[in-house]
């Protein structure tokens, strides 16, 4: 993740979890299930993935649940709705047995306010959806995602800022309310501006 999106280049990626996750001496020999593939959200990309019998985590950058604001913040969001990007997200969940993660930005006074929390909390806790739907191939039931929720890095010139810590503690706290896991991710290199989003070029007058 971080490099542009992964499903968009479909074959490459496919290729590439194939070899790390081969056995010595043809691979690394990482197990399938420490890897993870992040997508916005490309469906046919993740039914595809869904087919080809990994187990891998799927993680998917959602940072709205509407898509009012999705349409805004992640424009692929406009040809494929948040509820057809959770059913594919879910239908994966049911064929492998593993949790999804939601990849979720905060961000100031954007996609962070109480009602939003509540909506994302329906929405991944089923909300009337069939959601879940079955049991994995490990024979366990196919439960909720797992929320990542991640700080907004500082990024100059950029008009989005990080919310505050109350505002993310309440958004977490209605999240875990709803039955949700939700972690705040830790963010390091911050202080030399090469955390997440901030590795780039700055102009320095002499």
């Amino acid at each position: 993740m971080g490099m542009g999106e992964p499903l968009a280049n479909y074959p490459r990626v496919i290729e590439a979890v194939r070899r790390i996750t081969a056995p010595v001496p043809d691979g690394l020999g990482l197990s399938q299930r420490h890897v993870t593939v992040s997508t916005v959200g490309l469906v046919p990309a993740i039914r595809r993935l869904t087919a080809e019998g990994l187990s891998a985590t799927l993680a998917v950058s959602l940072h709205a649940p509407d898509d009012e604001l999705r349409d805004e913040l992640v424009p692929v969001n406009q040809r494929w709705k948040v509820a057809e990007v959770l059913d594919a997200a879910w239908e994966y969940t049911a064929v492998t047995g593993r949790r999804i993660s939601i990849e979720y930005a905060m961000i100031r006074d954007v996609n962070d306010q109480p009602w939003r929390a509540d909506l994302l909390g329906r929405l991944l806790a089923g909300g009337g959806r069939p959601a879940h739907p079955g049991r994995g191939r490990t024979g366990t039931p196919a439960g909720p995602a797992h929320v990542n929720v991640i700080p907004l890095n500082p990024t100059p010139g950029s008009r989005w800022d990080a919310s505050p810590k109350p505002v993310e503690r309440e958004f977490v706290r209605r999240l875990r309310a709803a039955g949700v896991p939700t972690t705040v991710r830790d963010t390091r290199g911050r202080e030399i501006d090469g955390a997440c989003g901030q590795l780039a070029a700055a102009e320095v007058d002499e």
